[in-house]
């Protein structure tokens, strides 16, 4: 071998040496990357957790409503109106699947356990769907819970109430001093000014939809629609497509759904209830001897979702999404109680924290409880009952009962006064036989 061939050998062999550390460098890198990524996702939650109290949005839906003029009627939604796609059962066992994920080591997720969850939905057929699709990707069965080799999915219990009946999470039992509320609202001043400035832009939309009328309030029904077909890849109307007219009925919905929650007494009568309930199982959740679940799981609506964090004094005002989620969890730190409220409005993104109007970051049991005294109700029927005379205005069948009732009372009058004429006149003829 020639002296310059034996250099070159060595300059090739210190190259190769330097480009197998770089590599090697580069392979520990990685491998340390996906190490802690794969720590932080398998890694159990905190010893301090105690509760968690997780308030989901449904998944996927077909529209509620279609405008008349809509080119995309029923026959394109088969399973029908308001109805859980296929496409929202996967979202939603997905979410199953992350909660499965960040929960491990605080709730069996391997084996489902009744003494540890306990699952409340909406009697509306899509959060009970959503419910099912979410528990099959939380508690897929395994061991001695696979009861079919062919099927991985395992029957769990989820209870609901009747919808007329509920104000907790489908928000559709009646409350008088809520419609009074909103109803002022509507009356108000500030409304009455937003609709005559977009008055050209409503009727632009009734002539276009076939709705008779339109106004802030119920602006929703058509823009939620046109959200389903986008979802699913159908094409609107032409003047949607106009210029500024998807950004303005984007604004109006909007603005639509925070006439809902306007201020604490409407969060009060809306979302308090289920936070009243949810901070009465965090109460429970720090005495010595606890029973009862420690993971509380609610499939509801976009309402039930914008409500509670009305009520908690941290909503942004804006629409939740699909399977927008709302998790609580209670913490015990240096034998103190605290709530972290987190947020997963956005699928693609880790859950942000929401620090209630008047907490501090660490926002402790004792500091919710009393920041949240104006949306709590102590006695929800009876802060219900409506005030204003408007309220307590008769519906249609109402006036024909008491026509009715008045009708019966005139009757029963005029034949009284008649039997008593005739009575009389008998016992003045009586006495004039009697005395001649």
């Amino acid at each position: 071998m020639t002296p310059h061939r034996a250099k070159q050998c060595t300059l090739d062999n210190k190259k190769g040496q330097k480009n197998t550390a770089f590599r090697m460098r580069v392979l520990c890198t990685v491998f340390v990357f996906a190490s802690l990524v794969l720590g932080s996702c398998l890694a159990s939650p905190p010893d301090s957790l105690r509760l968690v109290a997780m308030v989901y949005r449904h998944g996927d839906r077909s529209p509620v409503e279609i405008y008349p003029k809509d080119i995309n009627q029923q026959d394109k939604w088969p399973m029908g109106l308001g109805w859980l796609t296929n496409l929202g059962k996967q979202q939603q066992y997905e979410l199953g699947q992350y909660v499965k994920e960040r929960y491990h080591g605080f709730i069996n997720t391997a084996h489902y356990d009744q003494n540890e969850i306990a699952i409340e939905s909406s009697s509306i057929t899509r959060c009970l769907m959503s419910a099912y699709s979410h528990l099959a990707g939380l508690f897929p069965p395994q061991g001695d819970q696979i009861w079919n080799k062919d099927i991985k999915w395992q029957p769990i219990p989820v209870t609901s109430r009747p919808t007329k009946e509920d104000n907790k999470l489908a928000l559709q039992k009646k409350c008088p001093k809520y419609d009074e509320l909103y109803q002022r609202l509507l009356d108000s001043p500030e409304f009455k000014a937003e609709e005559e400035r977009n008055k050209d832009f409503y009727e632009m939309v009734e002539k276009n939809t076939g709705i008779k009328k339109e106004t802030l309030s119920d602006i929703w029904g058509v823009v939620d629609t046109l959200i389903c077909e986008k979802s699913h890849n159908l094409t609107w109307n032409d003047w949607v497509y106009e210029d500024g007219v998807w950004d303005k009925l984007d604004d109006l919905r909007t603005a639509s759904f925070d006439l809902l929650f306007n201020d604490s007494a409407m969060a009060r009568l809306q979302g308090g209830p289920l936070l009243k309930e949810i901070i009465g199982y965090m109460k429970a959740a720090t005495g010595k001897e606890r029973q009862g679940p420690k993971f509380y799981m609610y499939s509801a609506h976009d309402s039930t979702v914008a409500a509670l964090l009305s009520a908690l004094h941290a909503y942004d005002r804006h629409q939740p999404i699909y399977r927008a989620l709302v998790m609580l969890e209670l913490h015990e730190i240096d034998s103190e109680f605290v709530v972290k409220v987190l947020y997963r409005n956005d699928t693609t993104a880790d859950p942000y924290l929401l620090i209630p109007k008047g907490c501090s970051e660490s926002c402790t049991l004792s500091e919710l409880i009393e920041v949240t005294k104006d949306t709590v109700p102590d006695d929800w029927e009876k802060e219900c009952q409506a005030t204003s005379s408007s309220s307590h205005e008769l519906s249609p069948a109402s006036w024909i009962a008491l026509g009715i009732a008045v009708g019966l009372c005139i009757a029963f009058v005029a034949a009284l006064i008649i039997w008593l004429v005739q009575f009389r006149n008998r016992r003045g003829a009586s006495y004039a036989r009697l005395n001649p």
